[in-house]
């Protein structure tokens, strides 16, 4: 009669197969590692977004100080290195004659390299002669 309780026992009992646990187990894991893929892709786009926008900075200064100037600058190309945010940028600036000869184009390139190889941001502005917006008396 114990023998018959345990067998008993056993066909009542609902606990899980080794094989569902298996499949279970394999379905986290797929979830988990699809998790951790997106999260890894949105951690290098967020610091690509950072920086494009530090190289932004930069290039902006750089129109800003040529546009403040009391210099015109010559047509040609030049390169310069700039500091920001403890970080070397390198900058490629191409000074380029307009047929308006009190405008002058630039098309500026800013690197993370000295060799001019990883380009992060090209920028074009267009320069007005200083004396343009000097007072009159």
């Amino acid at each position: 009669m114990k023998m018959q309780t345990n067998i008993h026992a056993l066909k009542n009992n609902h606990g899980f197969t080794l094989i569902e646990i298996i499949i279970a187990l394999v379905v986290i894991s797929v979830a988990l590692g699809a998790v951790i893929s997106t999260t890894a892709s949105s951690v290098d786009h967020g610091s690509h977004i950072k920086e494009k926008t530090i190289a932004l900075w930069v290039a902006k200064n750089h129109i800003t100080e040529l546009s403040i100037s009391k210099q015109w600058p010559a047509a040609g190309q030049q390169s310069q290195k700039v500091s920001m945010a403890g970080k070397d940028w390198f900058l490629n600036n191409k000074i380029i004659q307009t047929p308006d000869e009190n405008i002058r184009r630039m098309e500026l390139s800013v690197f993370t390299d000295q060799k001019l190889e990883s380009n992060v941001l090209n920028l074009v502005a267009y320069i007005n002669r200083p004396q343009l917006f000097e007072a009159k008396k």
